[in-house]
């Protein structure tokens, strides 16, 4: 505990009086013992007067013991007498450590709400059902500290200052008070402040933030606002819906129509049922041509009711060519024949076969005598199962003999019936059958497409429940961006439109649409979501855009190597700009493509879902990306001044950067959108500076060499520089 217990005087004098009494004890004891070994023969006289010395030595070690337990005792009692004052002394400071403990809670309270809900609002750390959650036990939580700390800090201090303070020692719990305080504050408040100011920051990333997200799969919120779009949603997707399938269903119908008489053509068809009936039939079957056409929306029924019709005239073609005498009489024979099998002979040899190799003659020695005793029982034993088996042979085979054949007589019965009732049943089938069937597909291509317009019509809600669905999808991977969710599933409206008109449009005669089918529909186009190792893409694109700047003057290479705040901000937002720029030109209209190189083109549609931190970026950079394409003007130029305005955090401009920044004419609507736009990458670039991917390479960044920049490879692109600007082409209006 360090320091002298008030307690140690009295327990050295304690201590001292023991030990004097125990001397002076067992000094009379000694010395008797003393004088007692110098005597001849001491131990036999110690032998035979052991009835006696034995219990004078017991008694006199007992009384020695029993008064140094009466000093202890009363050392003892005198000790905790001294231990309970400074105990009184020293409980005290729990009591004020424990109010004052539960004081910095209560006054900490308002303000650690506060940070509290700040850090749960902003961070993209959590999803929203984990701050959901947070919010709903914001308030018990934290009204639950104060008791809660009083008494854990009242059940802990109270002990140990108590202990402390009867140890000796009833002036360190009152120093302690400050220190405990001082530990306290910084719990509560030093460390939430700067927890708040980590995870509550504005752009809601902590440092070194490695992409990690936490929250139930399942997001309560997320699964009552696509209730919400459902509902929302339903009305308009069945209205259009029932109006595709309306307005488009006698172009079904006729499609069907047409299709169904392509497949199987009523002349045809009738031509060669009469050739079937008279059997001069010898024409192909009676379904359309097999030539090679555009595979259309009836393909699924079509398709089958072709294999299906061929299956059929082949089968009935190669029925009317059937001999009927030749075959009546082959199926007589081979019944005929089937009687062989049940020939007498075999009954014979199963009987004899059975008397010679089971006889029970053959356990018989050869010598009686003694053998022929031992084994009477086991010949006796065997015999009776011999005699039980041979009953057995000479009943069951007969039997079942006798039975088989009554079955083969009874069945010339059918044999004899059967085949010319098939014969005389398939033609009235091919007579009569065939025309009825005929009438009954007629009857179904008339019915059907309405049937399925009917069905098609009333589908609007469920084909509406992909709304809520690929929110959901959307949500479960990409929990940071819910706008971006709800954005998803809205589109969805415009897809089902799409895809019904599509459909519908396959199955129509005309292929009526009212979209254009040239559209190639985002849902439709397949990519494979690769893994794009966009970190290292990045820092190399850095690296060159670094050099880039440098050759240029924008800024120069001591503030690159000394890592200054505005080569902190220029570098990785110039290769912002540059890398979006780059992808408008490679294709204007690919609005969610970003461009890496002829190897890495990442889309929305190819994106990983998984990963948090694209997901937290993606949609700033598409904001981005969209005010470069809506600008007026030349792209190069756009690119060249919000490029040159990053680099501008000195005081004092370098003369390369004034004539980048104040020799580009512009009218006052585009300036205004090109600090918009300067803007929105400087935010970006302060979020990416507290992410783990790019902190953690920084260094490769601003260890840059004098080197020249290297020449670009086919493909890439640049933006143009100072002088091209000004040699180019560019709109009248106001000179900055």
């Amino acid at each position: 505990m360090g320091g002298k217990s008030f307690c140690q005087p009295f327990g050295n004098a304690a201590g001292e009086i023991l030990e004097h009494s125990a001397k002076c004890l067992y000094k009379p004891y000694k010395e008797i013992s003393k004088a007692f070994g110098k005597l001849p023969n001491a131990g036999l006289y110690f032998c035979g007067f052991s009835i006696i010395l034995v219990p004078l030595i017991v008694a006199y070690w007992t009384i020695l013991l029993g008064f140094l337990l009466a000093e202890v005792i009363i050392f003892a009692a005198f000790g905790f007498l001294l231990g309970v004052f400074f105990f009184l002394l020293g409980v005290w400071p729990s009591l004020i450590v424990t109010l004052g403990t539960t004081g910095i809670t209560i006054i900490r309270l308002p303000m650690n709400i506060y940070y509290h809900c700040l850090v749960t609002y902003r961070t993209v750390m959590l999803r929203r059902n984990i701050k959901l959650l947070s919010f709903i036990l914001i308030p018990i939580v934290h009204l639950l500290i104060p008791p809660v700390t009083f008494i854990i800090a009242l059940f802990f201090h109270v002990p140990w200052f108590s202990a402390i303070s009867f140890a000796g020692f009833p002036l360190k719990p009152w120093k302690k008070i400050a220190p405990i305080h001082a530990i306290v504050w910084k719990k509560f408040a030093t460390d939430v402040e700067s927890f708040s100011r980590n995870y509550g920051h504005p752009s809601g990333i902590p440092m070194d933030w490695d992409g990690r997200v936490y929250g139930l799969p399942v997001d309560p919120i997320a699964v009552i606002i696509s209730l919400f779009l459902y509902i929302f949603a339903t009305i308009p997707v069945t209205i259009g819906v029932f109006l595709i399938f309306i307005i488009k269903a006698i172009p079904i119908f006729l499609g069907v129509l047409t299709e169904f008489w392509k497949t199987l053509n009523i002349s045809k068809s009738l031509k060669w049922y009469k050739g079937v009936v008279t059997g001069s039939q010898a024409q192909s079957p009676p379904s359309s041509s097999t030539r090679s056409s555009p595979r259309s929306g009836h393909a699924v029924w079509s398709s089958t009711l072709k294999k299906a019709t061929k299956g059929i005239q082949k089968f009935i073609e190669g029925y009317a060519k059937m001999n009927i005498c030749e075959k009546y009489g082959n199926i007589i024979k081979s019944y005929a024949k089937c009687v062989k099998k049940l020939h007498p002979k075999k009954l014979g040899k199963m009987i004899s076969g059975y008397c010679e190799d089971l006889s029970p003659l053959k356990l018989i020695p050869s010598e009686g005598g003694l053998q022929l005793l031992c084994l009477w029982i086991p010949i006796l034993l065997t015999s009776i199962m011999w005699v039980l088996g041979l009953i057995l042979v000479l009943t069951i085979p007969p039997g079942t003999f006798l039975l088989a054949l009554l079955v083969w007589i009874l069945g010339w019965i059918p044999v004899f019936i059967l085949p010319p009732v098939f014969y005389i049943l398939g033609w009235i089938f091919i007579i009569f059958g065939l025309p009825v069937l005929y009438i009954l597909l007629w009857g179904l291509i008339l019915v059907g497409p309405w049937v399925f317009v009917v069905l098609g019509s009333l589908s609007g809600p469920l084909l509406a429940l992909q709304i809520p669905f690929a929110m959901l999808t959307n949500n479960f991977y990409n929990p940071v961006e819910m706008w971006s969710s709800i954005k998803h599933g809205l589109a969805k409206v415009l897809k089902i439109f799409r895809s019904v008109d599509r459909v519908t449009a396959n199955l129509s005669i005309g292929k009526v649409r009212f979209s254009s089918s040239d559209t190639i529909e985002e849902d439709t186009r397949f990519e494979e979501r690769g893994n794009i190792n966009y970190w290292d893409l990045y820092i190399e694109r850095c690296i060159k855009e670094a050099r880039r700047i440098r050759n240029l003057g924008w800024i120069s290479q001591d503030d690159i190597e000394s890592a200054s705040s505005s080569s902190m901000i220029a570098i990785p937002g110039v290769t912002i700009v540059a890398i979006l720029v780059d992808s408008i030109k490679r294709n204007k209209k690919d609005k969610t493509m970003i461009y890496w190189n002829e190897d890495n083109k990442c889309r929305d549609s190819n994106r990983d879902y998984t990963d948090n931190v694209v997901n937290l970026f993606w949609p700033q950079l598409m904001k981005v990306k969209e005010a470069l394409i809506s600008v007026d003007g030349d792209l190069d130029s756009a690119g060249t001044w919000v490029s040159a305005s990053l680099c501008d955090g000195e005081d004092e401009r370098s003369d390369q950067l004034k004539g980048a920044l104040e020799n580009i004419t512009m009218k006052d609507n585009t300036h205004q959108k090109y600090l918009k736009i300067r803007s929105q990458v400087e935010n970006i670039v302060h979020s990416l500076l507290r992410v783990q991917g790019l902190t953690s390479r920084l260094h490769e960044i601003f260890e840059i060499g004098d080197d020249e920049e290297p020449p670009l490879v086919d493909g890439e692109q640049q933006m143009m520089s100072p002088t091209d600007v000004l040699t180019s082409d560019s709109d009248s209006g106001t000179r900055l």
